[in-house]
């Protein structure tokens, strides 16, 4: 039952407090947009004088097992929009209480 609560819970955080974002993916015909809430990062040198962001995102999985996609759940080849930005996802790494899933942590860059 814990379980089931966090994973209420932490949806429901979200869709209050959380930013509107957008979620990719190469050849899936639809995006998908949801609640996820930013965790601030650092900057990383990525060559030369180039910078880029990279920080976590946390989101639901509420609104990717409601949609079309094939595969139900954040990838790594995937990309998100987050504060009108295009960002790459590099890591997406479930939340789970009591085998219950409960969210997602994305690591971003871009």
């Amino acid at each position: 039952m814990s379980g089931d609560y966090t994973a209420e819970r932490f949806a429901a955080v979200l869709d209050e407090h959380g930013d509107t974002m957008v979620l990719d993916r190469e050849g899936e015909a639809t995006t998908i947009t949801l609640k996820g809430k930013r965790i601030p990062g650092t900057t990383v040198a990525i060559g030369g004088s180039a910078k880029q962001e990279q920080f976590d995102v946390k989101i639901a999985p509420t609104a990717i097992l409601a949609s079309t996609w094939t595969l139900k759940e954040p990838r790594r080849t995937d990309g998100i929009l987050v504060d009108g930005k295009k960002r790459a996802v590099l890591e997406a790494t479930p939340y789970k209480d009591s085998g219950v899933l409960c969210g997602y942590f994305l690591k971003v860059a871009g």
